[in-house]
């Protein structure tokens, strides 16, 4: 009962968002704006899209190896699609996180490492999102007329908070107090569990460059998805620079973020419009941009669902590091 009034209570949110920011603009012309997109940029989006999956699984593959856990870069392309697929039909981005846990810790045998890698490959992104969100409004900022000094806060506390749980995991003392609070017939299991965990945090960083290079990934990464949502500017005839693009797609991934609505519909959409109005655009610019990066990335992510059906169809052997 509890996760359905959730679920009610996030989708009334995006619901009023989406009503208060698009009731007055023209349903027509959005639609005209839309059909007249260049098929060319949004190709280009594609392409981006499917170079970030790669981006993404060679950092990951990065962290796996580091904890001696060995898997195909198919295998985990496979995964992190099929995981982006979960993440937009699940009312949580963290559906997709633990289908990969499930899906790669199954073949290797290490489900709680490659739970620690997952959470290793969050946090460097989360790094990236959070110093190009702080960065990027000074380099910009004669791109943004009606820039609002407020739009700094998100990246900071976004920041601060990446912060606080580095050092958490780095100290690990606290985590095993909080364990030992928990009643006796949790503490073990429980403290199994954060061992192997914490395991795999040291080992990323007893191997070396490890650590800087994912965090290098991550930041190529949010580039590459900047210069996406940018094509789809260009695809819709926006004509802006980049450099807002630079800061506003990792500030309105950060708010995405927060779990208030379904999906981060209203909230996205909210980042959009006040990124167009920053820029001198309009709500309808907004909803054209919103709702082609919507559309187009349920394109792309279907693709995971083709997986994930081809793959629970087919006869498959699950498979240990040692084995590849």
């Amino acid at each position: 009962m509890r996760q359905r009034l959730l679920f009610l209570v996030k989708l009334l949110v995006s619901a009023g968002l989406l009503y208060l920011l698009y009731r007055r603009v023209d349903a027509r012309a959005l639609a005209e704006q839309l059909r007249t997109a260049r098929g060319g940029w949004l190709a280009f989006f594609f392409v981006l899209l499917a170079a970030n999956t790669l981006i993404s699984s060679i950092k990951w593959r990065l962290l796996l190896a580091a904890d001696g856990i060995r898997q195909p870069l198919w295998r985990l392309c496979a995964s992190h699609l099929t995981g982006s697929f979960f993440n937009l039909f699940l009312p949580s981005t963290i559906g997709g996180d633990v289908y990969r846990v499930a899906d790669i810790g199954r073949h290797s045998a290490r489900t709680v490492n490659t739970a620690a890698s997952i959470m290793a490959d969050r946090l460097t992104g989360f790094l990236a999102l959070s110093v190009y969100g702080l960065v990027f409004p000074f380099v910009a900022r004669r791109h943004i007329p009606n820039w609002d000094a407020r739009f700094l806060l998100l990246p900071a506390l976004a920041l601060g908070g990446l912060m606080a749980v580095a050092a958490v995991l780095w100290e690990q003392r606290l985590l095993r107090r909080l364990a030992g609070l928990l009643p006796a017939r949790l503490r073990a299991p429980t403290m199994r569990v954060l061992d192997a965990f914490l395991a795999s945090i040291r080992a990323y960083t007893r191997v070396p460059g490890v650590w800087a290079a994912s965090i290098v990934i991550a930041f190529v990464f949010q580039f590459v998805a900047i210069l996406a949502v940018y094509s789809l500017g260009r695809a819709l005839g926006l004509g802006l620079h980049l450099l807002p693009f630079c800061f506003f797609v990792p500030f309105i991934t950060l708010m995405e973020m927060i779990p208030i609505s379904i999906f981060g519909i209203g909230l996205r959409d909210t980042g959009y419009v006040w990124f167009m109005l920053s820029v001198g655009r309009t709500r309808a610019d907004a909803a054209a941009l919103s709702l082609l990066y919507v559309a187009a990335t349920l394109v792309y992510v279907a693709l995971g669902g083709v997986i994930f059906v081809f793959r629970r169809s087919s006869p498959h052997r699950a498979t240990t590091a040692a084995d590849e």
